[in-house]
């Protein structure tokens, strides 16, 4: 079975001899070895400097993340994991399958898993453009002088929704990783794995922003140009298609703070738009307008706010009948509510991330005490919408890449 490798070399290879490479233990790597540290340091370099990748700010952010500096705090955190009578150690081979509208999600979940040891297989989709294809150019460049280990450890594949493939990766797999909507998700579980394999699974979720209206009503002007730049990266970077980009807006606090403190918040961002000149394609932007119109007879809208060409918010009546369909683009719902706390009777499974402003961590603490696990895996300052940690969807995955080891003296 003949398949199109492009990383770390770009060149067809055939499964039957490329999965028993990856499957052989010779493939693993010490968790956080020298080799992979250097190679992703390296990595975060290329990112930085290459002309082409300094033009997508996700690549930025992902450099960002990935620097020497980040790399060995989360090796002290991996490291403290460990106690005198467990190891961890690597699963094996590792399939992760990311999804076609966050172009650099692989490139995370694959970091996470190599610098825990283990082998990678990536799948990537046919219609991968932009920064994904950056990141493999630059990870073959890099590869090149970099500890051969990674070269047989890992393999990213572009091919498009062919089962069989599938089920050949995932019948070598000690790890499946499913980034996508339920369906695809749904889908790739009808396909078996290995009985002692495990399988994480990331389909859709929805995430909202919760502000403390009176809080905003006493910044001055350039915290309140700040706090627009920074929702305008949570929501704008993916076109507002990432599970963690905020499609819902709380305002808690009282009415009159509300009225002056929205209306305040859209005109910065409105701004923000206009400065980073964003445009939504014409096909999206009549997309998010029919899907307004249909919110607007379906739901409890109560009224429509225009924040300029590229932001439309629906005041919601009810936060609670909310149907959490969303088309993305820079479509906003609104909700008031007297204290954050008040909104926990409508948060579902489904909500992933809170990114919040003037809020206590007490009043955080408390809300995630109140839900008991029921939704919100993630609560995070506005501006860190995206930043990706090893804390995600309620997963560890510094443990969930690895396997515990009881030693008995």
């Amino acid at each position: 079975m003949l398949v199109h490798q492009i990383a770390p070399e770009e060149r067809p290879v055939e499964l039957a001899q490329l999965l028993p490479q990856l499957s052989d233990p010779r493939a693993r790597s010490i968790p956080f070895g020298a080799g992979i540290l250097d190679f992703c340091a390296h990595l975060s370099t290329a990112l930085f400097r290459g002309a082409e990748a300094r033009r997508h700010p996700a690549l930025q952010a992902l450099a960002f993340w990935m620097r020497k500096a980040e790399l060995l705090r989360l090796k002290r955190d991996f490291e403290a994991l460990a106690t005198p009578n467990t190891l961890l150690a690597p699963r094996g081979l590792v399939f992760h399958l990311p999804p076609s509208n966050v172009d650099t999600i692989f490139l995370y979940s694959w970091i996470l898993s190599a610098l825990t040891g283990n082998a990678n297989v990536v799948r990537m989709s046919e219609r991968a453009a932009g920064p994904a294809l950056v990141i493999c150019r630059l990870f073959n460049e890099v590869a090149k002088d970099e500890d051969p280990l990674i070269a047989c450890s890992t393999a990213i594949l572009r091919y498009g929704h062919d089962r069989e493939i599938t089920a050949a990766i995932s019948s070598q797999s000690d790890v499946r990783v499913i980034w996508g909507g339920d369906a695809t998700v749904e889908t790739i579980r009808t396909i078996p794995l290995p009985p002692h394999a495990q399988e994480l699974t990331f389909p859709d979720r929805y995430s909202l922003s919760a502000l403390h209206a009176a809080h905003y009503c006493e910044l001055d002007q350039a915290a309140r140009q700040t706090l627009a730049t920074q929702f305008y990266n949570d929501m704008y970077w993916f076109d507002q298609m990432a599970c963690s980009s905020p499609r819902l807006v709380i305002w808690a606090g009282s009415k009159s703070d509300i009225t002056e403190a929205s209306a305040e918040f859209y005109d910065y961002l409105a701004a923000e738009i206009e400065r980073k000149q964003y445009s939504l394609a014409t096909g999206p932007r009549l997309n998010k307008l029919t899907f307004a119109y249909r919110a607007v007879l379906d739901q409890p809208i109560a009224a429509v706010h225009d924040a300029g060409p590229e932001c439309v918010v629906l005041e919601l009546e009810e936060a609670a009948k909310l149907d959490r369909n969303h088309c993305g683009g820079g479509l906003l719902f609104q909700a008031r509510a007297d204290r954050l706390l008040d909104i926990a009777p409508w948060i579902d499974r489904r909500d992933q991330t809170l990114t919040h402003f003037g809020f206590a961590p007490e009043q955080l603490r408390e809300l995630a005490v109140r839900l008991n696990g029921r939704g919100i895996d993630r609560m995070a300052p506005i501006g860190q919408a995206l930043n990706f940690h090893r804390y995600w969807d309620g997963y560890d995955l510094l443990r969930e890449f690895t396997k515990t080891v009881h030693i008995t003296p």
